[in-house]
């Protein structure tokens, strides 16, 4: 199975806008770079060079630029320029608190709520995290663990639910990655995975919410590990955003 075939809407962000507005296009691919860690944060977002790439004129470009300011992704800093927000410790960790309690409330929801196709987004996805966790592949474990998320939000049947964690999983991208990427998560995540959605198969809201609470508590509960590696991150992208 891959990426493509099994429907990740993360895959979509970096299609054409709905709206088909040449703004949203742009905005689109640039929150799918965000996203991917393609884009740091600190990263500079030069008005220029990305008319010269989109093949566009200035105008919609700074309409984006101007949309990304408004959703907290990108930040002015007068005359160095629009740069990829870079937030610190501890809004980071205000971040990764809010989402793991929206994280749980999701899942509960979907268990009541979630119709078939939600289901077989969230088992697609799930076999790519195992496909990938077998094959050692980090990159796209990262992309169906996303998905994953994506589809039990989806799930919810709660757009206003799935909107805020869709902005705040943006914000948090790059330092969540850190975490995906540490050694023996991949086993766990999958397993965890697993609990989730056999929960909600199972149309068992409360089981469904504390799996989803065991597998997200290490955003919770902000463990010596994970702020080991989460400042460690951070004071990378810190690094990158002064020379960039």
């Amino acid at each position: 199975m891959t990426v493509s075939s099994a429907g990740l809407q993360v895959e979509n962000l970096g299609d054409v806008a709905m709206d088909g507005s040449l703004s949203s296009h742009v905005v689109s691919r640039l929150e799918y770079e965000i996203l991917m860690g393609h884009r740091r944060p600190g990263e500079h977002l030069d008005e220029r060079q990305l008319a010269e790439r989109f093949k566009i004129s200035r105008t919609p470009v700074r309409e984006s630029l101007q949309r990304l300011v408004a959703s907290g992704l990108a930040v002015s800093r007068g005359r160095q320029g629009l740069r990829v927000a870079q937030l610190s410790m501890g809004e980071i960790l205000d971040a990764f608190s809010v989402v793991a309690q929206l994280e749980a409330l999701a899942a509960r929801l979907a268990a009541r709520r979630a119709r078939p196709e939600h289901v077989e987004r969230m088992q697609a996805a799930h076999q790519i995290c195992i496909s990938s966790m077998q094959a050692n592949d980090e990159v796209n474990f990262y992309i169906g663990n996303l998905a994953f998320h994506e589809a039990v939000a989806a799930g919810s049947q709660n757009f206003i639910l799935q909107d805020e964690l869709r902005r705040l999983t943006l914000k948090i991208a790059p330092y969540r990655r850190t975490i995906t990427a540490q050694a023996g998560r991949m086993h766990v995540s999958v397993e965890q995975h697993g609990e989730v959605l056999n929960a909600i198969i199972q149309r068992d809201s409360e089981l469904a919410c504390d799996a989803m609470n065991r597998h997200i508590s290490i955003l919770a509960e902000g463990s010596s590990e994970f702020l080991h590696f989460l400042r460690a991150a951070h004071d990378a992208f810190g690094r990158s955003g002064d020379t960039a």
